[in-house]
């Protein structure tokens, strides 16, 4: 006789979600979810098609469903829902980005049984629904569904709340920022005042016309368009890349054709994936290795020096980009640029389909100036195909090659080597190799990234021509 663990595992595997959004981005993902967890899942985009799915496909066991949709929204479905004798009393879980008071407004008329707040993650997406399959399990008792007539009339189920507190709350986020930005830079200069001057408006004013210099207003009105570009951001998805593999992600915005700026966060390095119609426009990130910043490309290739690179980046602060600075230096055309930025980006993405902890996030929002220019319309599923390869060619290569070893020219088959065939990469890391430098350092001082430099010494040691010693 089988465990009660075991009928619930059954009893979970056998139920049946309605999943009702007008993003298919969600539906993917939520589907997606649900199915590593043993439910069925079906998409709706609307109300119209939900009802029509529930006709047609029925029967379910739970709807999750979003507010507002185009055609039929969430409430109106529910009063529809509740009209239908064979529907009436199918468990609703709401998922929405509406206000606290509307969630609840919206649970409370409709009899919905729960409510996800949007941005919300798998677990937390998953925990919910096998909650309320356990409340209806065997026809248990939930929340009484309402007769549709009970039902508010809409415009007051989302009656906006006073326009002063919108105003008031944007006001707060705008004092911290300030706080956060002045706080630093006040309390040390207030506190070398005499007690007797920290009363008086003029010594304060002094203080503040000291502190308030160019680079701090720079600061103080950066920090204002940061969050005035927030207020433009919709959260469309977010959780954690433990749960929601970023190479899955990807793949599913480029078959959905999604235009969405794609955020993924692992210890202290941030990656930033502009995607627009599914396709990779841009690539940026903060925090990680040195070898993904612009300037390492082109010394790769020769077309710069360290020296060179170095001044055009002590002209950074002027407020233009790298990439510009060097192209009105005459030192990359707008072609070399381009191409960099290109190798970059796809580097960028090889490193992040890695990451298997982290957060990530899926906003609507408009795209950065550079990343409109840029505009690299990046096959992403070609990609994602390119870092699961290097993936696995990395654990067979770091197996062999030991990174705190010294590296050494075998001159003998050296002597033998056509060295006019090497590729430029090649060239590069044979130059580093001084018997000096260990297996890092060469990686660092060649400027090739580490899967090519990896993947070349590999190639050198096989062959014989550089060996290593601890």
């Amino acid at each position: 006789m089988g465990s009660g663990v075991d009928s619930e595992q059954q009893t979970a595997a056998r139920a049946r979600v309605l999943v009702v959004d007008d993003s298919p981005t969600i539906r993917k993902v939520v589907r997606l979810i649900l199915a590593r967890h043993g439910f069925e899942a079906v998409g709706a985009g609307d109300g119209v098609e939900a009802m029509a799915r529930l006709s047609s496909e029925g029967p379910f066991d739970l709807v999750l469903l979003d507010f507002v949709m185009p055609r039929m929204n969430g409430y109106r479905f529910c009063r529809e829902l509740r009209a239908h004798a064979v529907h009436a009393d199918l468990p609703v879980v709401l998922m929405s980005a509406r206000s606290d008071a509307i969630r609840d407004r919206f649970v409370e008329q409709t009899g919905a049984l729960d409510a996800l707040g949007k941005p919300f993650d798998g677990r937390a997406l998953v925990a919910v629904v096998e909650s309320v399959l356990a409340k209806t399990a065997g026809g248990a008792a939930g929340r009484s569904a309402p007769a549709p007539e009970a039902m508010l009339p809409e415009e007051e189920l989302t009656a906006a709340g006073p326009a002063s507190l919108r105003g008031l709350a944007r006001s707060t986020e705008l004092a911290g920022v300030l706080a956060a930005q002045l706080a630093p830079v006040l309390a040390p200069a207030i506190k070398e005042l005499r007690p007797s001057l920290r009363a008086k408006e003029e010594s304060l004013r002094q203080v503040l016309a000291t502190v308030l210099d160019e680079d701090r207003l720079g600061a103080l009105a950066a920090a204002v368009e940061d969050l005035g570009a927030a207020q433009d951001k919709k959260i469309m998805l977010r959780g954690s890349l433990s749960g929601m593999p970023l190479a899955e992600l990807l793949q599913m915005l480029q078959l959905g054709r999604r235009t969405a700026v794609l955020r993924a966060t692992h210890g202290r390095s941030e990656m930033t994936i502009w995607i627009r119609d599914g396709l990779v426009d841009f690539v940026q990130s903060r925090g990680t290795r040195e070898e993904f910043r612009l300037g390492r490309y082109f010394i790769e290739q020769g077309l710069l020096t360290r020296e060179q690179l170095q001044a055009a980046l002590d002209k950074t602060g002027t407020g233009k980009l790298l990439g510009e600075l060097l192209v009105e230096a005459g030192h990359v055309t707008a072609e070399q640029l381009a191409a960099a930025l290109e190798k970059q980006s796809r580097e960028l993405v090889y490193e992040v389909v890695r990451w298997q902890e982290g957060a990530f996030s899926l906003t609507d929002e408009p795209f950065s100036p550079q990343a409109r220019k840029a505009a690299l319309g990046l096959a992403t599923t070609e990609l994602v195909l390119e870092g699961f390869r290097r993936v696995d060619e990395w654990r067979v290569m770091e197996r062999t090659v030991d990174f705190n070893a010294v590296p050494e020219v075998n001159t003998a088959a050296l002597g033998t080597l056509d060295q006019g065939k090497l590729g430029q990469a090649e060239a590069r890391l044979l130059a580093a190799i001084d018997g000096k430098r260990t297996v890092r350092e060469v990686m660092v001082e060649s400027a090739v990234s580490s899967f090519d430099a990896i993947r070349i010494l590999y190639q050198f040691m096989e062959s014989r021509l550089v060996r290593t010693r601890g």
